[in-house]
């Protein structure tokens, strides 16, 4: 192993593996739990197959934000158009929450680098019928991605 592989490793900016890592934590920012996943991996997959408690409603489509996750580090710099449409319809409607550069869709990220993101809502028996459908591998609907600012207040993006 290179020099300067072996710094990065100690530093915890990459890993042996050259997967990213995601690491999960809740509201206060504790972490709940860390993982790599492959390159290019939906989030909400990950999230599931990791054993995340987060409600997909619609199973992975776009269609409804129950698998919102707010980013905390290694911010998306793209997102989907499916999410952009549906943040502007929740906006327009009055809903401040959807209005946040951080805010994304688990289902419309794919993980391309490590990153860091609390889960909004978790699985409640009263108000859910259950955490979700099956979900595809791939984003669906079929992606279209834009550029996605991250204001320099946010941090590393």
């Amino acid at each position: 192993m290179r020099a300067a592989s072996s710094q990065c490793i100690l530093a915890g900016t990459c890993h042996p593996s050259g997967m990213p890592k995601v690491t999960v934590v809740d509201f206060m920012g504790e972490v709940v739990k860390e993982f790599t996943v492959e390159k290019g991996t939906k989030l909400l997959k990950a999230l599931i197959e990791h054993e995340i408690d987060i409600v997909h409603s619609c199973g992975g489509k776009a269609r409804c934000t129950t698998c919102r996750v707010t980013a905390r580090k290694g911010i998306p710099r793209k997102v989907t158009q499916a999410q952009k449409e549906l943040f502007g319809r929740k906006i327009e409607a009055g809903l401040p929450q959807f209005d946040a550069p951080q805010v994304f869709l688990s289902c419309q990220v794919v993980v391309e680098k490590d990153m860091t993101v609390s889960v909004s809502e978790e699985y409640n028996e009263i108000i859910h019928d259950s955490r979700g459908r099956d979900v595809e591998d791939e984003v669906t609907p079929d992606p279209v991605w834009l550029d996605h600012e991250v204001p320099d207040w946010l941090g590393d993006g």
